[in-house]
C-alpha cells in the first residue's frame, strides 16, 4: 500500500487539497448565510422578498457570490476527492464525490440566481413581480434544495465507509448519517427549524471532515486499516 498513497517529494495529496477546499467551502457558505439572514430576504412572498432584497442589495449579493463560490469549491473538492488513491484502490466509494459534485454544481447555480436577483431587483418604490424575478427566484429555491439534499446523500454514503474505517472517523459516522437524512427534510417547509439546525450541523461537518483531510489524518486511518493488525 505504500506504492499506493507515496507522494514524490514537495507534492500535496489529493486528501489534502481536498480538504483545504472543503473548509474553504465551508467559509464561503458561512458567509452565504451571513448575508442572506442580514439581508432578510426569506418573506412570504416574492414581492415582499423583493422588497427586502431591494433594500439590503449589497448584503442578499454577497451572500449570493458566497454561495456561488462555495459550489464552486465543493466542486472543486469532489474532483480532487476522486483523484485520492483512496478512491482509486476502492477503499472509498466514488459515489461520495459524484454526489458532492452534484450538490456544488447545483450550489453554484442557486448562488448565481441570488446574484441576479440582487443585480436586478427593482428599487423598493418600483418592485414588481416580472417572470425574469420569478424565474430566477425559483431556479433558485429549486438548485438550493437540490444541491443540500445532494449533500445530504454523500453524507449518508459516506458514514458506512468512516464506520469502517474506524479511529476518529468511526465517531463521526453516525453524525453523519443523522445530519444526511435530517438534511432531506430541506423539501418539508413546515419544519424550517430542522432546516436551520441541519444547515449548521453541516457546516461543522465540512470543518471536521475538511480539517482531518487537511491534516492528512483520514489518510493515515485508511492506511492503518489496510496496513491489518500489526
Amino acid at each position: 500500500m505504500a506504492q499506493q498513497d507515496s507522494q514524490p517529494p514537495g507534492r500535496v495529496s489529493e486528501a489534502r487539497i481536498a480538504g483545504a477546499l472543503l473548509l474553504l467551502t465551508a467559509l464561503a457558505t458561512a458567509v452565504a448565510v451571513i448575508g442572506r439572514v442580514a439581508a432578510d430576504a426569506d418573506q412570504a412572498t416574492l414581492a415582499e422578498s423583493l422588497v427586502s432584497i431591494s433594500e439590503a442589495r449589497g448584503l442578499y449579493g454577497l451572500g449570493g457570490a458566497a454561495r456561488l463560490i462555495s459550489g464552486v469549491t465543493l466542486l472543486a473538492a469532489a474532483w480532487y476527492l476522486s483523484r485520492t488513491w483512496i478512491i482509486r484502490e476502492r477503499l472509498g466509494t466514488p459515489l461520495v464525490p459524484i454526489l458532492l459534485a452534484v450538490s456544488g454544481a447545483f450550489t453554484a447555480v442557486s448562488g448565481a440566481c441570488a446574484v441576479l436577483l440582487a443585480v436586478s431587483a427593482p428599487d423598493v418604490a418600483a418592485v414588481s413581480v416580472d417572470p425574469l424575478m420569478e424565474n430566477s427566484e425559483l431556479l433558485r429555491w429549486l438548485t438550493g434544495k437540490i444541491g443540500f439534499a445532494a449533500a445530504g446523500l454523500a453524507l449518508i454514503v459516506a458514514a458506512r465507509y468512516q464506520w469502517k474505517v474506524g479511529g476518529a472517523l468511526r465517531y463521526i459516522a453516525p453524525a453523519s448519517l443523522v445530519i444526511g437524512i435530517v438534511m432531506q427534510f430541506i423539501w418539508f417547509d413546515a419544519v424550517t427549524l430542522l432546516h436551520r439546525i441541519s444547515g449548521v450541523a453541516f457546516l461543522v461537518w465540512l470543518i471536521a471532515v475538511g480539517g482531518m483531510l487537511f491534516t492528512g489524518r483520514v489518510e493515515r486511518l485508511f492506511r492503518r486499516m489496510t496496513a491489518g493488525p500489526s
